[in-house]
């Protein structure tokens, strides 16, 4: 069985300026140590017709971190991958 996030990586793109835009529009830039959508907003909105009121913006936040998993390690298998790399 695999999972439904399963090259989940695919679906982003990292441009030279560091931003890393989803299939859904959304992007993410890496500020003052955190990742942060650009337009997450219009991204909920979008997403809310389809998956309604209360898991589209829970949807875009954990679109935000992968975004901004990938900004840490573009070869991440997962948003928790750098994360805990500490331990």
């Amino acid at each position: 069985m695999t999972s439904k996030h399963r090259g989940w990586q695919e679906r982003w793109q990292i441009n030279q300026e560091g931003i890393a835009t989803h299939d859904t529009g959304l992007r993410v830039r890496w500020e003052d140590g955190q990742g942060v959508a650009e337009n997450a907003e219009e991204v909920v909105l979008s997403l809310v017709p389809e998956h309604g009121t209360h898991n589209a913006p829970a949807m875009v936040q954990r679109l935000v971190r992968e975004g901004a998993q990938l900004l840490i390690n573009p070869n991440s298998r997962g948003w928790r991958d750098g994360l805990d790399s500490g331990r």
